[in-house]
């Protein structure tokens, strides 16, 4: 079993002890004991950057410090951070900061610069993780799918097995999903007690509903996405445990973000092309206005 923490945070440590090295993904992957194809796809999922263009952000911003402070030849300033050439370094640079190196050393600039990734701010349970949030704009969006009524305390064990058994055995049914590979999990919390649980896929409009099944119409929201990422098969998501990074995630960033709920519903979202007997992408898309925005 990966520890998805451990493993990023032994990534994060090495890239930090070999800032001045040249080092590759092979030599990071190797030392986090981990396959590159793995430690690339989890380091991305969780953070939204390639990890070597993380090892670059790292460098450079690294640089500054020699530009500013020092009076060491760019080339070598250049060289002591792992760059083969001179103009690899002022390339890579410029295309960072929007300036070169000796604008930088002469000029009176403010730079957004790369810092250590905080460890902290990833929560992980076993082999599975939920990182920082982000926001996402969606315009109107149509399911359709199987409607179920659930009682709150049974809600993850039932979703989960309703979830499989639409993807497997109904959604064919479905003839104009705009993407049968992407599953979209809708869920009304709007009466107390129970939920409302739609195992779907988006269509382009409700004009063919299946017998048996029912549209969801969702206004364009503002949102918030959380991302699960987990070391194992789609169909071996635990509930309860998505359900323990989400209370986290809610707790440390939600409800001292700004924002509050903007809507009794959430939905979920599983690329299956994605997928791999080891490994899965959900992401949780929260609908949030701003807090004096719903006053």
């Amino acid at each position: 079993m990966i520890d998805v923490k451990e493993t990023i945070a032994m990534c994060i440590n090495f890239i930090e002890a070999n800032i001045f090295n040249k080092i590759s993904l092979d030599d990071v992957a190797m030392h986090c004991k981990i396959s590159k194809y793995h430690l690339h796809r989890m380091f991305k999922s969780l953070t939204g950057e390639a990890i070597m263009d993380y090892v670059q952000s790292r460098k450079l911003s690294a640089s500054i410090n020699d530009l500013i402070h020092t009076r060491m030849r760019v080339i070598d300033i250049a060289l002591n951070c792992g760059f083969d050439y001179e103009q690899s370094y002022i390339r890579a640079f410029r295309k960072k900061f929007g300036h070169t190196p000796q604008k930088v050393r002469t000029g009176q600039l403010s730079l957004r610069i790369t810092e250590k990734l905080n460890i902290n701010d990833i929560y992980a349970v076993n082999n599975s993780a939920i990182y920082k949030p982000f926001f996402v704009f969606r315009q109107k969006l149509c399911l359709v799918g199987t409607r179920h009524k659930i009682m709150s305390k049974s809600g993850d064990r039932a979703a989960n097995l309703l979830g499989r058994d639409f993807f497997y055995n109904h959604r064919e049914k479905i003839a104009n999903a705009v993407n049968p590979e992407v599953y979209f999990g809708y869920t009304d919390w709007s009466n107390e007690g129970y939920i409302y649980y739609v195992p779907s896929v988006q269509v382009r409009d409700l004009s063919k509903v299946p017998p048996g099944m029912a549209g969801v119409e969702i206004p364009a929201h503002k949102y918030v996405v959380f991302r699960f990422v987990g070391f194992f098969r789609p169909d071996d998501i635990n509930g309860r445990q998505v359900g323990r990074l989400l209370v986290h995630m809610y707790s440390k960033w939600i409800y001292s973000s700004g924002f509050t709920f903007a809507d009794t519903f959430r939905f979920e979202l599983i690329d299956s092309s994605l997928s791999k007997d080891n490994y899965c992408e959900l992401d949780i898309y929260q609908p949030i206005t701003e807090l004096n925005k719903s006053l």
